[in-house]
C-alpha cells in the first residue's frame, strides 16, 4: 500500500514539474507588445548610416501573444510612408516575411534565447547564385523597466564591398 501511495505521489510530482517550469519560463519572457517610437540618437546604423532608413522616422506596433509575434513597422520620410507587417513564431516553426532591407522574401526560424527573441535567416540575393547569400540574425529585447525595445540586426556576409558582420541597432522607446 505504501508503495502504491509513494508511486502516485511521485507521478503527481512528475506531472506538476513541467507546469512549474513553464511558469518560470513565462516569467522570464517579456511581453514585447506596445507602440514604439524610434530614438535615432541611441540607434546605430553602421554601414547603413547614409541610407534613407537612417533618416526616416520609424514606429512599431507590436502584438505579442507567445508564440506569435506580429510587428507592424511604419517608416516615414519626407511625406512618404511605407508600412510593412511581419509575423514571427517563437516556437521555431518558421515563417516567411518580406525582406526588411531590400526586396524579396526571407524564410526564418525564431525562438527565445533567454529574455530576447532571436530570428535567424539565410537570404539569397536576387539574380545571383545560391552561394551568394547573407545570414541575418534579428534580435528583439525589452529593457527591464519596459520602456525601451532594442532591435538588433546582424548581417553576416558581403555587404557592398565590405565582408564580415555588420550590425544595425535600432532603439525604440515606448509610446503607449
Amino acid at each position: 500500500m505504501k508503495a502504491i501511495i509513494l508511486t502516485l505521489c511521485l507521478l503527481a510530482c512528475a506531472a506538476a514539474a513541467p507546469a512549474i517550469d513553464d511558469k518560470k519560463k513565462g516569467k522570464s519572457r517579456p511581453d514585447l507588445s506596445g507602440t514604439w517610437q524610434l530614438d535615432r540618437s541611441k540607434s546605430k546604423y553602421g554601414l547603413f548610416n547614409d541610407l534613407p532608413l537612417s533618416k526616416a522616422d520609424s514606429a512599431l506596433v507590436v502584438e505579442h501573444k507567445d508564440p506569435e509575434l506580429k510587428i507592424r513597422r511604419t517608416l516615414s520620410l519626407k511625406e512618404q510612408q511605407e508600412v510593412n507587417e511581419f509575423a514571427y513564431y517563437t516556437d521555431g516553426r518558421g515563417e516567411t516575411n518580406q525582406a526588411t532591407l531590400g526586396v524579396g522574401e526571407v524564410k526564418s526560424k525564431t525562438k527565445w534565447d533567454g529574455d530576447k527573441v532571436v530570428s535567424e535567416a539565410r537570404a539569397t540575393r536576387p539574380g545571383l547564385s545560391n552561394s551568394d547569400h547573407l545570414d541575418v540574425t534579428q534580435m528583439w529585447r525589452v529593457s527591464s523597466d519596459g520602456k525601451t525595445l532594442t532591435h538588433t540586426t546582424l548581417i553576416h556576409g558581403k555587404v557592398g564591398e565590405v565582408e564580415g558582420v555588420q550590425e544595425l541597432k535600432l532603439v525604440y522607446r515606448r509610446a503607449q
